[in-house]
């Protein structure tokens, strides 16, 4: 008897577990009906619904609305960990079961695209100009910035932009409160209502004037124990998590870009990569606003539990910070204040897409899927469900924003965040990390040896010379590999 009931209790568990796990898209569909219609569009995604109830939410919507509309089309969803996505990408490309479409990161998508395995978009466009106009997927309906990592040199288009980013500066807002109550240089950070009295939820996103302003409220931000070590930190800096991700953003704020259009050279060793450099080793060296380097622990960590007032992060974070909090929103987001070499707020801002495999067997299917999730409908889906912005500019114009910028003040600067901020690094992004990304980290820990000449680099632009150098090995590398992809399949990319 024991024995039937451990059973009876195993098989529940584990169809739950099959069923969150999002590898039995055929099966489930057929639980209802699938079965019956003729078209099977298997997709592809990260956002699995096993990471939260959010997403299971928003791709149940998305299946059923999108179904509804498309009788003949079943939906297949199967959901790949982003860190085996590429890999698990390559062997099914070359196996008898690629999906016919999928989210793509520009992480990947432009070397997806030279390597030939995704179908290019432009004669779709062109007979799309005739579909009606819910579903009419333009160039002029998406942020100028979002339609950036999308085509090839040639022009030729091989995704549509479904979710737009952008890095930022993460603010605390219960921090920046209470010295604002004190200091007026922190209190004119935030908006001001119509009656004059400071809205304490909401920050102005050019709040920030140049990278000196950025010092001194970092500093007054700071505060120390008895014996001087740092009880808040102003801002964090960790040597640890990537020196692209930091640096790239400042750089931009100072003039500065990574690479060049085509991908050809590396363009970050340069006096605006320099002088960003610089400036985030002082801020952690000579300014000591920032909690000691550790490797166990992350700037998110810090932030949510109120020990440091400032981050680097992106628009991405809000709404895991207010799940991870139990829903603390008392945060805000700006852009990176211009330095000496500047000329206005900036950052990096990308926009993952939607592509459709090469030898898609279902292009129309994959096209009319592609035509709702790109269109305002299903940029208001993913704003219901997961409070996500939109490479759409109608997003920012619906009352359903509106209401979301109330529920959630920290999206205040969202869309002007996305409009002023450089394109992100996009050639080999993965293998040019890996060989500059240690450069960088040994600057940020090894700055005060370098300026005294004592350290592993002459200085800080020899070092960034060095990493250029490798970076543009990567593109060699990568761009000769390019040109025997494109000469075998006589294109044009």
């Amino acid at each position: 008897m024991k024995r039937y009931l451990l059973f009876a209790l195993a098989v529940p568990l584990f169809a739950g577990v099959i069923l969150r796990s999002g590898f039995t898209g055929p099966w489930v569909q057929g639980l209802h009906g699938g079965s019956d219609r003729p078209i099977q569009l298997r997709i592809w995604d990260w956002w699995s619904p096993s990471r939260n109830e959010e997403l299971g939410y928003y791709f149940e919507e998305v299946e059923r609305t999108f179904e509804r509309n498309n009788p003949d089309i079943d939906v297949v969803y199967q959901f790949v960990p982003f860190f085996n996505y590429v890999q698990k990408l390559s062997t099914a490309m070359v196996g008898d079961a690629p999906p016919d479409l999928f989210q793509s990161s520009v992480y990947w998508a432009e070397g997806l695209y030279q390597r030939g395995m995704l179908l290019t978009l432009d004669d779709l466009l062109e007979e799309n100009q005739g579909a009606r106009p819910a579903l009419r997927i333009t160039r002029d309906a998406f942020l100028p910035s979002a339609w950036r990592h999308n085509h090839g040199p040639s022009g030729k288009v091989f995704g549509i932009p479904q979710m737009f980013e952008s890095q930022c500066l993460l603010w605390n807002l219960d921090l920046l409160e209470t010295a604002a109550r004190s200091d007026k240089e922190i209190r004119d950070l935030f908006v001001r209502r119509p009656d004059g009295s400071v809205d304490y939820d909401r920050i102005r996103f050019d709040a920030v004037r140049d990278w000196d302003h950025f010092r001194r409220i970092a500093k007054k931000l700071t505060t120390r124990h008895p014996d001087g070590s740092i009880d808040q930190g102003g801002f964090v800096i960790n040597a640890y998590s990537g020196g692209m991700g930091m640096f790239s953003p400042w750089m931009a704020a100072n003039g500065g870009r990574y690479q060049d259009s085509a991908g050809t050279k590396a363009l970050f060793a340069s006096p605006s990569g320099v002088g960003a450099m610089e400036y985030i080793a002082r801020l952690y060296w000579e300014d000591n606003i920032c909690p000691p380097y550790r490797r166990e622990i992350s700037d998110v960590e810090l932030f949510q539990e109120g020990k440091v007032a400032c981050m680097v992060s992106g628009t991405w974070a809000g709404k895991d910070i207010v799940r991870n909090t139990l829903g603390w929103k008392h945060f805000a987001q700006t852009g990176f204040p211009p330095g000496p070499l500047g000329t206005g707020q900036s950052t990096v801002t990308w926009a993952n897409m939607l592509v459709i495999s090469r030898h898609c067997p279902n292009v129309d299917a994959a096209w009319r899927y592609i035509q709702f999730v790109g269109s305002l409908e299903g940029a208001l889906l993913r704003l219901k469900h997961l409070s996500y912005n939109s490479p759409r500019l109608d997003l920012y114009q619906t009352p359903e924003w509106q209401e979301t910028l109330a529920q959630f003040p920290f999206q205040s600067n969202v869309e002007q965040l996305c409009l002023v901020g450089n394109k992100l690094r996009q050639t080999e992004i993965i293998a040019t990390d890996h060989t500059a990304n240690p450069i960088l980290e040994t600057v940020l820990l090894r700055y005060l040896d370098i300026i005294a000449g004592e350290g592993p680099y002459p200085s800080v632009e020899a070092a960034l010379n060095e990493a250029a150098l490798h970076v543009d090995q990567v593109f060699r590398r990568h761009n000769t590999q390019v040109e025997r992809w494109v000469t075998a399949r006589g294109e044009e990319l």
